[in-house]
């Protein structure tokens, strides 16, 4: 899955192009809404009277599309079929004015959409728009996600969003295919903050993948070079190169030498080979340390230390903090949450006396954004206030990480660096965390946390399987070198429906939902798990909180009592699983016993054959004990989205 983590990042190359960027023609008929026939933009589809020509207003040409609406119930789009490559990514713009557009959403905005050959929806993008008054012409648009292999049919759509009225132009809309970096790269080791200790690592490891479709010259005519200077400095301390590349993932692996306490620079270029010009480069900053470790970090093993020991974080997404709650969430298995609200001085002391951990969330505070607090009134203020804030709280005894970024776009991208370096400089005793949805675009925010997650909320509408899907398309865009804390859904969706009638329609997941994505997330790699969400739970009137938070404390209680297990990195006994792609599991060992979790991500029954090297003495499930072949094999049978916990004495 190298290829679709690859980096959107902009950056101009010795030749002055421009990787991440759209190119070629503009795939868009009649962009400009120029062309009529019988009074309607030829191509699209502008279903009158909420979409219409206007003469009166264009940013180029003559004409522009008007859309019109009074009624918020009445939701109406306008689009046109798009021939889009199945495997590429594409930006999508459009120029845009608004006048009164009022409604609880983001306003007139332009959008791509996919489905397969059934007509069965796969996906979109869906750039934020304008609302209220935007007399003059704006752009809006962004880069799409990879357009799936299965999808067969694709459209742009000019629309304001769902429950909005006013009025809106649009002109000069444009799809077009982006010119993608060739050349990836995950800082595997040192995987932390690029911290390199007093026990190591003794060398860098770089994964680096390829995408050559946008490189004239191809593989053949590029090498890779690393090289490890002093901050500041061109003196070269170690270097690797690798002469032949392919469309394979390589590894470069880059002895360390002894170091000084200070900071360095790892550069990776791919290098034309005939002028000796660097096509791209990435820059990992290191840091040789030594003394004492700090009260919390990741480990190697993508593990919290928490006070010297590992900690695995469970817990959920909050809204406000309030003593009445937090009594009621401490009787439970969940050792922290995430609150939305930024919890002032009261409340993380509160949280403290309830012997819970905080990730405290600086996630808004990005000037322009839809909740960024009112004393940031300007890009300018974002450093002072980041900064400012992590002195106040980074050393209470509750806090345990730093929340980024919710779900921000790759255009956001400097400014989400920016704020993990003013984190990490101002506080080396926390970790950050953000979470994406965005999960084929992990790859490109590498420099913006130290733990990631990734949000699949599938109920009601898409199978289970989402979760492990998800977890595991994470994972490998990391290379298993950032921690994972993913975030399962215990919700129900239809709370942020748009009418009653919405809401009553759908349903939250059942236990039996809840756990195999719980466990997928684990086997598939996640390091924690903070669930969305508590806040949610509370207002779910179809389903009260008395009725649910019993089977969601159930659920929590299997994970906390495994935790030291799945925390361990003892080592385990080579083991052979012969099961069906929706059979995930992971192995343990653990204080003299062997833990093999299994966990069925189908709505059917399973099996599978599960061998140990060696004829165990004895393995449980659920206190039952199994009878084992000669050759130390045994049948393991699952439920439709069974868990199976084995406890095998070897």
């Amino acid at each position: 899955m190298a290829v679709a983590a690859f980096s959107l990042i902009v950056l101009v190359t010795a030749w002055g192009q421009e990787w991440g960027v759209g190119i070629g023609e503009n795939l868009v008929q009649n962009p400009s809404f120029e062309e009529l026939q019988e009074g309607k933009p030829i191509s699209w589809s502008a279903p009158a009277p909420v979409y219409s020509s206007d003469d009166t207003a264009a940013r180029t040409g003559e004409r522009s599309l008007k859309f019109v609406n009074d009624d918020p119930k009445n939701y109406v789009l306008c689009g046109q079929r798009i021939d889009l490559q199945p495997g590429r990514i594409y930006e999508v713009k459009a120029w845009v004015k608004t006048e009164g557009v009022e409604g609880a959403d983001s306003g007139a905005t332009v959008c791509l959409e996919w489905s397969d050959a059934e007509g069965k929806y796969l996906g979109g993008s869906y750039p934020p728009g304008k609302k209220g008054d935007t007399p003059e012409w704006t752009e809006v648009g962004g880069i799409s996600r990879r357009i799936p292999e299965e999808a067969t049919s694709c459209s742009v759509t000019c629309y304001v969003r769902k429950g909005m009225t006013g009025t809106a132009w649009w002109d000069d809309v444009s799809v077009r295919r982006v010119r993608e970096r060739p050349m990836h790269s995950v800082l595997v080791h040192p995987s932390y903050r690029g911290w390199v200790l007093d026990d190591g690592p003794h060398e860098a490891e770089v994964r680096l993948s390829f995408l050559f479709d946008d490189l004239d010259g191809g593989p053949e005519s590029v090498r890779v070079a690393a090289r490890l200077t002093p901050d500041g400095e061109e003196k070269v301390l170690a270097e690797q190169t690798a002469d032949e590349v392919t469309g394979e993932p390589l590894r470069l692996r880059l002895p360390l030498p002894e170091l000084a306490v200070g900071t360095y620079q790892l550069k990776v270029d791919l290098v034309d080979k005939a002028t000796g010009k660097v096509l791209c480069q990435d820059v990992y900053p290191l840091e040789r340390r030594t003394g004492p470790m700090p009260r919390c970090f990741v480990d190697q093993h993508n593990r919290v230390i928490l006070d010297g020991k590992p900690f695995f974080p469970l817990g959920m997404y909050w809204s406000g903090v309030s003593e009445e709650q937090l009594h009621v969430y401490a009787d439970s298995p969940f050792n922290c949450l995430m609150p939305y609200g930024s919890p002032n001085d009261e409340q993380m002391d509160l949280i403290e006396k309830y012997g819970l951990k905080v990730i405290y969330s600086i996630k808004d505070f990005y000037f322009g954004t839809r909740y960024c607090p009112e004393f940031i009134k300007s890009e300018d203020d974002e450093e002072p206030a980041v900064r400012e804030r992590v002195r106040k709280y980074r050393d209470h005894p509750a806090l345990l990480a730093w929340y980024l970024n919710d779900e921000r776009p790759l255009s956001m991208l400097p400014r989400l660096e920016a704020h993990q370096r003013w984190v990490e400089e101002e506080d080396p005793n926390h970790p950050t965390w953000v979470v994406l949805y965005q999960v084929g675009q992990v790859g490109s925010y590498l420099k913006t946390f130290d733990a990631i997650g990734t949000d699949p909320y599938p109920i009601p509408n898409r199978p289970p399987a989402m979760a492990g899907q998800w977890t595991r398309l994470t994972r490998e865009a990391v290379d298993d070198a950032r921690a994972l804390w993913q975030v399962p859904q215990v919700f129900n969706k239809s709370a942020y429906r748009k009418t009653e009638a919405e809401k009553a329609e759908g349903r939250p997941p059942t236990f039996e939902e809840m756990r195999s994505m719980t466990w997928q997330c684990i086997t598939e790699g996640a390091d924690g798990l903070i669930y969305y969400s508590w806040f949610d739970l509370q207002r779910d009137k179809n389903y009260p909180f008395e009725q649910r938070w019993p089977e969601i404390k159930r659920m929590a209680q299997e994970v906390s009592k495994y935790a030291p297990a799945l925390l361990s990195i003892e080592p385990t006994p080579e083991v052979e699983v012969e099961a069906p792609e929706a059979i995930h599991w992971t192995l343990r060992s653990h204080e003299g016993k062997v833990y093999l979790f299994m966990v069925n991500d189908a709505e059917e029954a399973a099996d599978a054959t599960v061998r140990f090297p060696q004829r165990p003495q004895q393995v449980t499930l659920e206190g039952a004990n199994f009878t084992l072949a000669a050759d130390g094999s045994f049948q393991a049978t699952f439920d439709p989205l069974g868990v199976n916990i084995y406890e095998v004495e070897m």
